[in-house]
């Protein structure tokens, strides 16, 4: 998802030098994500990249300092916007495993559309190895636990719960299954439909 920061109306108050910076590190999430896609991760060098938003090295590594942190910054939008469409999409009164499951099928579907690009993305997300890299995981990160957590709480709230579960807790460890899970589809080791029923049963073992 392309974002014009024009059409943000804190960018109009801002100095002309931090317009500049917004719109150039525009350009080069733009080009990293034409490249990514066409060409693939492994095949895109930071060179390329550069060459693609018209800017010189060395002002490209002053927006990110690898590769690996342009595809987490190059998707972070776009996965945060995916969970909130997948919250979205959930009916507030079925149970929560249902509601759980409606969750993650949006993450699924997302990223099931490149299964190759998603699992180098996803081992990204896995390691913070630079300050950009940890602020954009965890704004991914902050984003779904707030999700799940206000699932969980009105579950408790609705008696739609029985079991007595620390909301934390619970939210972290529906995420945990779903991302083991992930992990073993995407790297092919059962198909979409098992991994839905796996990630489905382990979930209900969870929560009852």
């Amino acid at each position: 998802m392309t974002v014009n920061p024009a059409d943000n109306p804190a960018f109009a108050t801002l100095g002309l030098r931090e317009r500049k910076k917004i719109i150039r590190l525009q350009r080069i999430v733009a080009a990293a994500r034409i490249l990514f896609v066409e060409k693939g991760f492994t095949n895109t060098t930071i060179q390329d990249i550069a060459a693609e938003a018209d800017v010189g090295l060395g002002t490209l590594y002053l927006y990110a300092k690898s590769k690996e942190d342009l595809l987490v910054m190059v998707f972070k939008d776009d996965i945060i916007s995916m969970i909130e469409q997948s919250y979205a999409e959930i009916e507030p009164d079925a149970p929560l495993i249902d509601q759980l499951m409606v969750f993650f099928d949006g993450h699924i579907r997302y990223l099931s559309q490149d299964e190759v690009l998603s699992r180098t993305v996803l081992k990204e997300l896995s390691f913070s190895a630079t300050e950009q890299r940890r602020e954009d995981i965890d704004q991914i990160m902050n984003r779904t636990y707030a999700k799940l957590m206000k699932l969980i709480e009105k579950a408790k709230r609705d008696g739609r719960l029985s079991k007595n579960l620390y909301t934390g807790t619970a939210a972290w460890s529906a995420f945990a299954l779903y991302y083991h899970l992930l992990q073993g589809y995407l790297c092919g080791f059962h198909s979409e439909t098992e991994f839905r029923k796996s990630l489905r049963n382990a979930l209900h073992a969870l929560l009852n």
